[in-house]
């Protein structure tokens, strides 16, 4: 379905929650959905069948039954026999941010998105992938069907759906000490921060991730979190070190250089100031435990 013929289908239609959803059997077809001046647009490819390829900008990613797509871009091939997958549009509309259990349904839909910045493909686990085939088939049900009251109903499982995703252990986004905020634009601050804090980051960079100027994000960072944006990012390194120093036998010098600082004396000092003891007294105080 092709953007013109999305709006149509909007349009046309008595549901309006943007949401589609349909099962394709295919030898060769090319997605990547381009929302126009409109609510953010998403679409899922789930393989029920088969396998095969998709050819994107980035190179080929192998597809077999069980994947899911996330906002997939390029063509996707069969190998042998088609491929039987399903396709879910759905707009971030269908959420309201001002509804709390919506708030979560826009802080799982968050840390799937930063995924797929590195990633758009999940290959799940088999309880998941089981998972993901049961409440597709109901919302297809439902959407088919349109019982009374099947738009709530696809609402719901699609919640489900994103938290399934979310939980599977091939998800590969720690989602340890995040919380949902109830700022939609400090919470994509914090994914933001929650996934590159191995890097370096600006304050900048955050800006353009959530789209506020310098003077309100400072403001509002504090009062969501109750850290200033410096101290936020060094609370989060630290515990990325503390974990690493407690789990692995690397040496100190790795596990800080992994955790997004510059060099060993600064990493003290930060560190220390965090966990109120040095790196390497929190090992060793860890085994002794």
């Amino acid at each position: 379905m092709n953007a013109a013929a999305w709006r149509r289908y909007n349009v046309g239609v008595s549901m309006k929650l943007l949401f589609f959803i349909r099962n394709i059997d295919l030898k060769s077809r090319t997605f990547g959905w381009e929302s126009e001046n409109g609510p953010s647009v998403h679409e899922l490819i789930f393989c029920r069948a088969g396998n095969g390829e998709l050819y994107g900008a980035e190179g080929r990613t192998a597809v077999s039954a069980g994947n899911l797509l996330f906002n997939p871009k390029g063509k996707l091939n069969g190998n042998q026999a088609a491929l039987r997958v399903i396709q879910v549009l759905f707009s971030e509309e269908l959420f309201s941010p001002s509804v709390n259990m919506d708030r979560e349904a826009f802080y799982v839909l968050g840390l799937i998105k930063l995924h797929a910045r590195k990633q758009n493909l999940v290959a799940l686990s088999k309880a998941g992938s089981e998972r993901m085939v049961t409440l597709l088939d109901a919302m297809l049900w439902e959407f088919q069907n349109r019982y009374r009251g099947y738009s709530w109903a696809i609402r719901l499982k699609l919640i489900e759906l994103l938290i399934t995703l979310m939980r599977d252990s091939q998800f590969k986004i720690s989602i340890k000490n995040l919380k949902p905020l109830s700022s939609s634009r400090i919470q994509d601050a914090v994914l933001y921060l929650s996934t590159d804090y191995m890097n370096q980051i600006t304050v900048e960079d955050v800006l353009d991730a959530c789209g506020l100027s310098r003077s309100h994000f400072h403001a509002l960072f504090k009062q969501e979190t109750g850290r200033t944006f410096v101290d936020y990012l060094s609370w989060l390194r630290c515990n990325r070190a503390a974990e690493l120093l407690v789990t692995t036998d690397r040496t100190i010098l790795d596990i800080a250089m992994e955790c997004g600082f510059n060099n060993l004396s600064h990493f003290y000092h930060v560190f220390k100031r965090e966990k109120e003891t040095s790196p390497k007294r929190y090992r060793r105080q860890a085994v002794m435990s």
